[in-house]
């Protein structure tokens, strides 16, 4: 779970090309474009056909890879440093990718470093627990010792934390830990071994809540300050400079961004009061009366409740940064909108152009001064499990960050 712990043995073990990637091997000339932190590999090597177990319980073996385009990572299901953050970085980069149009030529995978805890099952569980989209795998011991000598990733069994660590999958304490280098590795088609990143993920602070949660102080600390960082969007700009492709400006734009359908994918298998919030995403219902037996109904989750208008442009300026903060934490805070001094046509068209994972209710801000006292649009309301109000955020949130921090003080502390 150590980050970056081999940077110097993978620097000395491969033979490199760092800054010069005009030619891809065989001649082929690569799409000139400003390229990530990748390793390129200047003398390829074909990966041996490999022995794994995917997360059904089934043989797996290199040679499926064979064909398409591979982005593969270290994992740790019950690491509480780094994985977490790798798994979310792979999360949206694997969004893209589907977004672009690539979902058949490329396949994201994470491969795990701890074959003890990583039994197929738990895998399965990891995979609901945080909604990612991409390929788990697993292995005996001895197949996982083969799997990442080959492409000289570290990793050992060390004593436990004292005091250790919950496991989030058996609630039980952890009897070990595993320490291990942090990589991204890039395979072609063909089985190549071609790029390498050593070092952490970096999603600029942002993680989905039910990642987040699994990290420790450390990890937290990891969140906000990589060792030798990637991006998702520079990760991105390694595949595509792999394929000889131009990189979309509007994929590099919105590789971070969830769209409504990726929203409504990591939002699955949300608690039922909450799930029924998402089913309603961007509809608007009925007034005040209606809004207070939602929020009767919610007793027991935090709720974030921002108040709106389509005519008002900082309400409007700060949607997309309320559309992925409520998709990050929407699986253990309730978001509602309440839309004031409003057409009801023109509300609706505003959410149609605008889709946000929750609905808005129509009502007006006398009639939301009985929650709080209303001073002007927009307002965001944190009201406690036990229905009393939190805070009182008066303007627009101008960034992510700004609003993740209010959710996790007035609203996940609680």
């Amino acid at each position: 779970m150590l980050g970056a712990l081999t940077a110097a043995i993978m620097l000395i073990a491969v033979t490199i090309l760092t800054a010069k990637r005009g030619a891809q091997a065989g001649g082929a000339t690569a799409v000139p474009a400003p390229l990530a932190v990748g390793t390129a590999l200047q003398q390829l090597r074909t990966v041996p056909n490999l022995h794994l177990i995917d997360e059904q319980g089934r043989p797996f073996s290199v040679e499926d890879w064979r064909g398409k385009w591979v982005i593969l990572a270290p994992d740790d299901t019950a690491c509480n440093e780094v994985c977490p953050i790798t798994t979310g970085a792979l999360m949206q980069l694997s969004s893209q990718i589907r977004a672009d149009g690539l979902s058949g030529q490329v396949v994201v995978a994470e491969v795990t470093v701890d074959p003890w805890h990583d039994s197929p099952a738990r895998l399965r569980a990891y995979r609901r627990l945080t909604g990612l989209d991409f390929q788990l795998l697993t292995g005996t011991p001895a197949e996982i010792h083969s799997f990442w000598k080959y492409f000289g990733v570290y990793y050992k069994r060390v004593p436990e934390a004292n005091p250790p660590a919950n496991d989030w999958y058996t609630h039980e304490p952890e009897t070990f830990n595993v320490e291990h280098s942090d990589n991204l590795i890039f395979l072609d088609p063909a089985g190549h071994e071609r790029i390498v990143n050593e070092g952490m993920a970096d999603v600029g602070g942002r993680l989905e809540a039910s990642l987040r949660k699994l990290l420790s102080n450390v990890g937290l600390h990891n969140l906000s300050h990589p060792d030798l960082p990637w991006t998702p969007t520079q990760a991105l700009e390694d595949l595509y400079w792999l394929m000889g492709r131009e990189v979309p400006a509007s994929s590099l734009a919105k590789v971070s961004t969830p769209s409504a359908t990726d929203a409504k994918r990591v939002l699955s298998g949300s608690p039922a009061a909450l799930g029924a919030l998402h089913d309603q995403a961007s509809r608007l219902l009925g007034g005040f009366g209606d809004l207070q037996q939602r929020l009767r109904g919610l007793r027991g989750y935090p709720v974030v409740l921002n108040v709106w208008a389509s005519w008002c442009p900082p309400c409007r300026a700060e949607f997309p940064v309320l559309a992925a903060v409520s998709t990050l934490y929407g699986r253990q805070v309730a978001f509602l909108g309440a839309d004031t001094e409003d057409t009801a046509s023109d509300a609706a068209a505003f959410l149609a152009k605008h889709p946000i994972s929750y609905p808005s209710y129509q009502t007006s801000s006398a009639a939301l001064d009985a929650i709080a006292p209303m001073e002007g649009t927009p307002t965001t309301l944190f009201i406690a499990s036990t229905g009393k109000l939190a805070y009182e955020h008066i303007g627009p949130y101008e960034s992510e960050a700004s609003l993740e921090d209010d959710v996790a003080r007035h609203a996940l502390a609680r």
